[in-house]
This record gives structure tokens, sequence and C-alpha cells, in this order.
């Protein structure tokens, strides 16, 4: 019994450190995508419709308005006001944004909204072929 509880303890300082060895090769990523989002941002024109991705929260949806070596201004067309963003803080930034869910008064995400699309539609072509079968 006293082995196999030695064993346990090793597995688990091993399975500990090699988390640890993983969180530690993490930040070349970051750089890269700050990199990234700097030379999105570098292309945007002002007023350019824009879908901000961040690392945490939702997605924001505007047109952007400025930028500089820290970060950048839109203008959240849902809460009506400018956003200051650091480059760190934003995970991805696309072109345009989706549709408009007038029940919420949000905008949706691109990606989103066309797996709603098709989902409903195969739901909807399921009932009518199982409808015509019976």
């Amino acid at each position: 019994m006293p082995r196999l509880i030695r064993q346990l303890i090793l597995f688990a300082l091993i399975c500990v450190l090699a988390a640890g060895n993983v969180n530690a090769q993490q930040p070349p990523v970051a750089s890269k995508q700050v990199s990234e989002v700097k030379a999105k941002v570098g292309k945007l024109s002002p007023q350019a419709h824009i879908s901000v991705i961040p690392n945490q929260g939702e997605e924001e949806f505007g047109r952007f308005v400025s930028s500089d070596q820290e970060g950048f201004v839109f203008y959240d067309i849902d809460r009506k006001m400018n956003v200051s963003l650091k480059y760190e803080e934003v995970r991805k930034i696309r072109n345009g944004y989706g549709g408009y869910n007038s029940i919420a008064r949000r905008h949706t995400d691109h990606h989103r909204a066309m797996v709603t699309v098709v989902v409903v539609a195969v739901g909807l072509a399921v009932l009518v072929i199982a409808g015509a079968r019976s």
C-alpha cells in the first residue's frame, strides 16, 4: 500500500510540473497575437465596420475611430460610446459585423448566426421529410 501512495504522489508531482511548463511556453503566442491585431488595425480605414473579440468578455461591434502605439479606439454601436482597448486585450478583429437581434437590441456574432440558421434549416427539413413520409 505505501508503494501505491508513493506512485500516486509522484504522478501528481509530474502532472503539476508538466502543467507549469505548458504555461511558461504561452507568452510567445501572445506577442504573435498582438502583432496580428496591430497589423489588422493598421489596415483599417476610419469608420470601417469591425467586430472586436476581446480576450475576456463578449464580442463587440462598431466602427473604427483611431489607433496609436498602445491600442485603438472604436465606436461601439450597441452601447453608443467610444471604447478604447489595448492591443494585448484583443484576441481578434474581424471585418464587418453580423446581423441585428431586434429582441435583444444587439448585434450578433457572424459565426453563431450562420450556425443557428443552418441548424434551424436542417431541423425544418427533417420535419418536412418526416411529415411527407407519414
